[in-house]
């Protein structure tokens, strides 16, 4: 298990009143091929920068929506020539069997740093996709008002919740956006895991802030945003007790394409939550004592080697 790893966000611009149309007489499924075409420039832009660092991340993270659906492959390529993983929000699709029904997608792609535990009975595979299961009141109203002239669409949520292992990187969960207010998924979450990844297109900056402080206590762990840059408001935050320490990054600015690659603690953190507070002095830890209640706890359920393929 490392000290630190590296977490690179790349946070391209998408200005969502007018990339998927202005609803007269309605939107588009994907924002216009002017704004796919700029947006995958900035993506590709940093993906090349953080490979030429010596700071390369062991994750990148791309925000909900960002990335064109015919990039994907591209995507889960440069994953495997890399070795590095990737979390990415995948622009809206239709679902095949119902094509009135539209997804909020993202995909995952694995490196090999740790995962599976190289354990013959694990399932094999490379890269996974996800759906979010809170569609936003704007989302509802975007697919009822119809979408590429096929009149109206309607959401299709999607209730998988997951947590990763890594022996080498450390356990995280991801959500989609407005999934960071669902219940259920915390409770799932809380003791399970040392980073939580939150990738978004999100307008309300200061509630996530607020949000992302409050996870890290509730969760105790690693709780980091990646939004784009049209708005700004990516955030990583850690349970550290020193205020000063806690926020590890923050961007606040609007209408800026930017990358950054950040350190955000594993060994020490995955150290306290698992030392006894309630029975010995806190000492040098430099983490906050546990939130009420709060065991670390083993997952449960199918086990995924991301090693093999």
């Amino acid at each position: 298990m490392r000290d630190f790893i590296k977490v690179g966000l790349i946070q391209p611009t998408i200005n969502p009143d007018e990339d998927w149309g202005n609803g007269t007489p309605d939107y588009l499924l994907n924002i216009n091929p002017v704004a796919a075409s700029r947006v995958w420039d900035e993506i590709a832009l940093g993906l090349a920068e953080m490979i030429r660092t010596s700071d390369r991340p062991d994750i990148i993270l791309i925000p909900e929506l960002h990335l064109p659906p015919s990039k994907v492959n591209y995507i889960k390529l440069f994953s495997k020539k890399y070795n590095i993983t990737i979390i990415a929000g995948i622009d809206f699709s239709r679902n095949p069997t119902n094509l009135t029904k539209v997804r909020n997608r993202g995909i995952i792609c694995f490196s090999t740093k740790g995962f599976g535990g190289g354990k013959k009975s694990y399932l094999h595979v490379r890269s996974m996709a996800f759906g979010k299961s809170f569609f936003t009141y704007m989302e509802h109203q975007m697919f009822k008002t119809g979408l590429d002239a096929k009149g109206p669409h309607s959401a299709d949520p999607e209730g998988y919740m997951y947590v990763f292992e890594s022996n080498e990187l450390g356990n995280f969960g991801i959500m989609i956006c407005s999934d960071i207010f669902d219940i259920e998924r915390l409770i799932l979450y809380q003791g399970r895991i040392h980073h939580l990844f939150i990738i978004s297109l999100n307008k309300d900056l200061n509630t996530y802030f607020a949000m992302a402080e409050s996870l890290t206590r509730l969760l105790y762990c690693n709780v980091v945003i990646c939004n784009t840059g049209f708005y700004g408001g990516s955030t990583a935050i850690s349970p550290y007790s020193d205020p000063n320490s806690r926020t590890i990054y923050k961007y606040i600015g609007q209408k800026m394409f930017n990358t950054h690659v950040i350190d955000i603690p594993l060994k020490s953190l995955d150290e306290s939550q698992r030392f006894e507070f309630d029975k010995k002095p806190k000492g040098d830890n430099p983490f906050k004592a546990w939130p009420p209640g709060f065991v670390q706890k083993k997952s449960k359920g199918i086990k995924i080697d991301f090693k093999k393929r």
